[in-house]
């Protein structure tokens, strides 16, 4: 393995892990839904997504912890490392920033071309549901920080290094966004988040650490939720 040249650090895992962590990650998910069956089948559609979005999460770091100990990975060589605290602000609030511009330029975009209203996202539908500050809190707490760490660990931490080193700088961060967006399974969304991929790739490379995309995916969610939330909050006081 050669070594990552910006974040000095040596990369002790490969495509095969990537994939079988990914597997596990999607086992494990499945397991949490079926130990957790008898508390949910009551609850809404929506509500069991929002359910499952919390269960991917934990099972992604989950299955990254048990990586790291049957691989002899750091958290370290995983980017979680402090690096420069005005780096990781700087590159992650600027990047957060970035992306939600990029979303909403190429949200507009695809509703120009496709100008009949797309299905929403069910995690949208709930946030369109909300009904209070409670509800807003917890959908916050879930999409800007659980979330984040979660996907950040295994998208930016695990597979961009691997990309990085098999094809190069910049078709690695290319190729992780392309990664990214397509794991997602939304057509409509594919280039908005091939974009955040992208981005979020750059922010990892640019400041060494894994802290900095946390910060910038968890505005990108925070400030989408908090549009949502308070678009519809808006239009119902008329």
């Amino acid at each position: 393995m050669n070594t990552n040249e910006n974040n000095e650090i040596k990369i002790k895992w490969g495509i095969l892990d990537i994939l079988l962590v990914l597997v596990f990650i999607f086992i494990l998910t499945k397991f949490f839904t079926w130990l957790a069956f008898g508390l949910t089948e009551d609850l809404l559609v929506t509500e069991k997504y929002l359910i499952s979005i919390v269960f991917q999460a934990i099972a992604i770091i989950f299955a990254l912890v048990c990586f790291s100990i049957i691989k002899g990975v750091t958290w370290k060589e995983f980017g979680i490392r402090g690096k420069s605290l005005t780096n990781i602000l700087k590159y992650g609030v600027s990047g957060g920033i970035v992306i939600l511009a990029l979303v909403i330029l190429t949200g507009l975009i695809m509703e120009f071309i496709f100008p009949k209203e797309p299905f929403l996202q069910p995690f949208a539908e709930i946030v369109l549901g909300a009904t209070g500050y409670r509800d807003l809190i917890v959908l916050l707490m879930i999409g800007a920080i659980l979330v984040p760490i979660g996907e950040e660990l295994y998208f930016r931490g695990m597979v961009y290094p691997v990309l990085k080193e098999r094809w190069g700088l910049v078709l690695g961060i290319i190729a992780s966004g392309i990664f990214f967006s397509l794991l997602h399974a939304d057509i409509f969304r594919f280039l908005p988040l091939l974009l955040g991929g992208i981005v979020l790739a750059y922010v990892y490379e640019k400041s060494g650490s894994l802290f900095a995309c946390m910060l910038a995916h968890g505005l990108w969610n925070g400030i989408m939720i908090f549009l949502l939330y308070y678009s519809v909050n808006y239009f119902a006081g008329f």
